[in-house]
């Protein structure tokens, strides 16, 4: 934990940091290969945050992430499809290809709608992130 209330992960080549810009939103920096060295951690983050505040928006920065384990992938699936209504709305920043196909992969799958917004632009999804102020 950090002295502003960010948490930080970090094992083997690859780091997660969640922080929360106000109450109602978590946001969820990742940078390098998730490769399931993390275990159940990285979802049990974004769980505690919705037991503070539910229905929770969701701000996922893997525009420094490299890729994700198959097992990780459907992790993420299996927890948004099991926790749809606790979410307003996912905000992921792809920063590649292989991030951005592996998300569309997960949203399909999740069977979850338009929950999962997938941006590959830094500004817009920068600018939702500085609309939460305004709210």
């Amino acid at each position: 934990m950090q002295p502003d209330g960010t948490v930080v992960l970090a094992a083997d080549g690859c780091t997660f940091r969640y922080r929360r810009p106000r109450p109602g939103a978590l946001v969820v920096a990742i940078v390098g290969h998730d490769k399931g060295q993390f275990g159940t951690a990285t979802l049990d983050e974004i769980s505690l945050a919705l037991k503070r505040d539910r229905p929770l928006e969701l701000f996922i920065d893997a525009r420094k992430g490299v890729a994700a384990a198959l097992s990780v992938s459907e992790d993420w699936t299996r927890y948004f499809a099991n926790n749809r209504a606790d979410f307003i709305r996912v905000h992921v920043l792809a920063g590649s290809k292989v991030v951005q196909l592996t998300v569309a992969i997960a949203q399909h799958l999740s069977r979850t709608g338009n929950l999962i917004q997938i941006y590959s632009d830094p500004e817009i999804f920068e600018a939702r992130l500085a609309s939460l102020r305004g709210r």
